[in-house]
């Protein structure tokens, strides 16, 4: 199996998915867009009247409508009034990441939301997968388990790292293992969704191992 990992990026909002060189697997992301500014950060006004929180606002709205190049302005306006809004960042590099094809700027991005934010498992989890897809593998491993430690019970994260040691790292066992505990925190989570596309991973990792 090709350890080359390709992106397709989804409706905001459902997720961005990682597929594995041939595989059928989807990298179940942690995509969701935040849909809050920073609490804890003080919007600051502007002449016209908007704040931080107002460009973040408008940067969401733009985002979910596909306007890409309007919700990076916006975030661009929001993080320029507040430089430690987190979720801003956070926004952003989903955005540079899954519409606009700047890995770098993403990647960037993601580092400042945990830089501000060290316990963000999403940005974590998000990170990951950029560095899987650029082919950093022991950097998205770390990055997975960090996610995993913050948040236990994430089996986006869970899911991930099982395709990563699978098909990347040569560890079968663990990614095995992995897989399996996704599909049971999502079955335990009601995410029928996510549960049937870890058991539909194993039955076909299960298939390949016995041809």
């Amino acid at each position: 199996m090709s350890s080359k990992i390709s992106r397709w990026a989804g409706t905001i909002g459902i997720g961005a998915i990682v597929l594995l060189g041939q595989s059928i697997a989807n990298a179940k992301n942690s995509v969701e867009l935040v849909n809050t500014s920073n609490p804890s950060a003080v919007a600051i006004s502007v002449s016209r009247g908007q704040g931080s929180g107002d460009y973040f606002s408008s940067a969401l709205r733009k985002q979910k409508q596909g306007d890409a190049r309007g919700a990076l302005a916006d975030y661009n306006r929001a993080i320029k009034l507040n430089s430690r809004n987190a979720n801003a960042y956070y926004n952003r590099g989903l955005l540079k990441a899954t519409k606009l094809q700047d890995d770098q700027g993403a990647l960037a991005d993601y580092n400042r939301a945990i830089q501000l934010k060290p316990n963000y498992d999403a940005a974590y989890n998000n990170r990951a997968n950029l560095k899987a897809a650029l082919q950093d593998y022991q950097g998205a491993l770390a990055d997975y388990n960090r996610a995993i430690q913050i948040r236990p019970r994430n089996a986006n994260a869970y899911y991930n790292r099982g395709v990563l040691k699978y098909a990347n790292l040569k560890d079968r066992a663990g990614g095995i293992s992995d897989l399996q505990k996704a599909a049971k925190l999502s079955q335990r989570q009601g995410n029928t969704q996510d549960y049937q596309a870890a058991n539909d991973l194993l039955q076909q990792w299960q298939q390949t191992s016995g041809n």
